[in-house]
């Protein structure tokens, strides 16, 4: 009778230490999956991301229209950048679009938002339609 109550005790001791340790690693993964998504891409200095489009051709936007209206222009300057360690001012420009506006760029790509991105940190246009892409680190 003793062995089996030293038996059920141990089991709820470890059930115990395994909760424990499995709640504070979830609270470990996410943490560090936040972080970590929040540093590895270009965004502007409140944090929402910055995208290029695969149909512009070097140093010209072929985003007006329908498309700008989901993937609104960035016309900020380089000082309104969050940039990754690895990412330097140098490779940013600026560009004249077809409304006289201009726009900022980043290796000759010009910088878009995307419309269903509303916090920082969001992005959900990474991918879309096998053209729309982050720059990533």
């Amino acid at each position: 009778m003793k062995t089996i109550l030293i038996i059920a005790a141990s089991t709820l001791v470890l059930a115990g230490c395994a909760t424990a340790y499995n709640n504070t690693s979830t609270k470990s993964a996410t943490m560090h999956k936040t972080m970590k998504k929040s540093m590895n891409f270009l965004s502007d200095n409140k944090g929402m991301a910055l995208y290029t489009f695969d149909k512009d051709v070097k140093n010209r936007s072929n985003c007006y229209g329908g498309c700008e209206k989901k993937w609104p222009v960035f016309y900020g300057n380089t000082s309104k950048l969050n940039l990754p360690a690895n990412i330097s001012i140098k490779d940013f420009g600026t560009i004249k679009r077809d409304d006289g506006k201009m726009q900022t760029t980043y290796m000759s790509k010009p910088l878009y938002y995307f419309f269903k991105d509303t916090k920082a940190g969001e992005t959900k246009g990474d991918g879309k339609k096998n053209v729309w892409h982050l720059i990533r680190r």
